[in-house]
């Protein structure tokens, strides 16, 4: 998806400098608001302005910000701020009456608040079980200061572990959890790439260095000339000269949860169609090869969606060299595994939203592009003959997903790190305590393969 985020911003780039569009002329739509990440960095690096509509960027979003402010205190024990963030996040038992309390102390004795906590027994007028609270939250924060030297990936993974930040999340139905717990795995993905980028371990405060902090912007203004981005719900009713949809892929749009529920399928449906027809001179969707997606590196599968679509008026773009890729159309359709089913093709778009019709004498219908982000396969990126078990990749692991081990037993993933051959997991078991692999000579398995 790198590839895929480059070359949008590269082109939008190119067409601003010839004076050919202005940003305002583009926009950006995606399903999740996760998928943002990677175009955000990737309009930042070509100097290209952009605005969020009815969301935050990235690294503003609240749930980001908490995780961080604990990579923060890891990197400086002193940072008040980043201790009152995390004190009672999530919720321990740690109220405000409390927190007045340890900043007081902490202000008389000229020590950190997170010292404060720790020194909690000592602390007039708290009582006995908020001190306690207040002990073991220092004493979370003592055993995660351990890891200040190790890969970013594997210090991110161990504080949601420790501090249980996504359970609450996953066992919630709501669509604003769902999506805030897709942003944290997708952290995990940012956090595994800065690893590929700066091997070693040790590179806590430089990344924190690199965080893209910026205000959020929650309203679209005609006038502003920057680059539109937003997901396909908030699309509706605007339209744009130029119009990029990425991630068309199974899983993503349509949304994985919609996939065994027709009525569901059908809104995903009308969603890619709301985003097609913002288009008014030119349409571009992509998918990636593979995708670094929440936490995880997998080889993607096209949308059914692209199948329903007019292919003789589009055209299918290669991005990036030397990368497998399907030749033609029924390559793209082999490759979904889904039947194509004639009774779900899209309307054709109205000449009116597009300007007048060539049979008019104006300008031709917009140029239909499908434009494909290319990046190797996880096995050429291990640079392994081998793997964890048959038929089992060291990217098929997941923070937090359940494993088994012939000996012993089901574990949980506490933490992983490194990449390819050298990628390892930190595996939690009942009866074995914490074991250290290395999982492309490991026997584990995810539970239930």
């Amino acid at each position: 998806q790198d590839d895929e985020a480059r070359s949008i911003a590269d082109e939008i780039a190119n067409e601003v400098a010839a004076k050919r569009r202005r940003p305002r002329d583009f926009a950006i739509f995606y399903r999740v608001n996760a998928l943002s990440r990677g175009l955000e960095r990737a309009l930042r690096e070509h100097g290209v302005p952009y605005q969020m509509i009815r969301g935050q960027e990235f690294y503003q979003r609240k749930e980001i910000k908490d995780v961080l402010a604990y990579c923060q205190l890891i990197n400086n024990p002193r940072d008040d701020q980043a201790a009152l963030r995390t004190i009672n996040t999530p919720t321990r038992g740690i109220g405000r009456k409390t927190i007045d309390l340890l900043s007081e102390y902490a202000y008389v004795h000229g020590v950190s608040l997170l010292d404060a906590a720790r020194e909690a027994a000592q602390v007039e007028g708290l009582n006995p079980r908020s001190a306690k609270n207040s002990v073991q939250y220092a004493a979370l924060m003592d055993r995660l200061s351990l890891l200040a030297g190790g890969a970013l990936e594997e210090i991110l993974g161990t504080i949601l572990n420790e501090t249980k930040y996504r359970e609450p999340l996953q066992g919630s139905e709501s669509e604003e959890d769902l999506n805030r717990l897709a942003n944290i795995e997708e952290l995990l993905t940012d956090a595994r790439q800065f690893d590929e980028a700066h091997p070693g371990g040790g590179h806590l405060e430089e990344y924190l260095e690199n965080a893209w902090l910026v205000n959020e912007t929650d309203d679209w203004q005609a006038e502003t000339d920057k680059v539109t981005m937003m997901t396909l719900h908030a699309a509706k009713g605007l339209e744009f000269p130029v119009v990029y949809v990425v991630a068309v892929e199974q899983g993503l749009l349509p949304h994985e949860r919609s996939i065994n529920d027709e009525e569901q399928m059908e809104e995903e449906r009308r969603l890619a169609f709301v985003g097609i027809t913002r288009a008014k001179e030119q349409l571009q969707l992509s998918y990636a090869v593979q995708r670094d997606f929440r936490g995880q590196r997998r080889r993607t599968v096209p949308s059914p969606f692209l199948l329903e679509m007019p292919r003789e008026e589009m055209e299918l773009v290669e991005v990036g060299a030397d990368h497998w890729y399907p030749p033609d159309w029924d390559d793209v359709g082999d490759s979904a595994h889904e039947e194509h089913d004639d009774s779900h093709h899209y309307d054709s778009p109205k000449p009116s939203a597009f300007g007048e019709s060539a049979s008019a004498g104006g300008p031709a219908p917009p140029s239909w592009q499908m434009a494909a982000a290319q990046l190797t396969t996880a096995a050429k990126l291990a640079g392994a003959t081998s793997i964890a078990a048959p038929g089992v990749s060291p990217d098929d692991f997941a923070q937090g997903m359940t494993v088994m081990h012939p000996e012993h037993g089901p574990g949980k993933i506490v933490a992983l790190s490194g990449n390819g051959k050298n990628r390892r997991a930190t595996v939690k078991f009942a009866t074995a305590g914490e074991r250290n692999f290395v999982l492309v000579h490991s026997p584990l398995r995810p539970a239930g393969k």
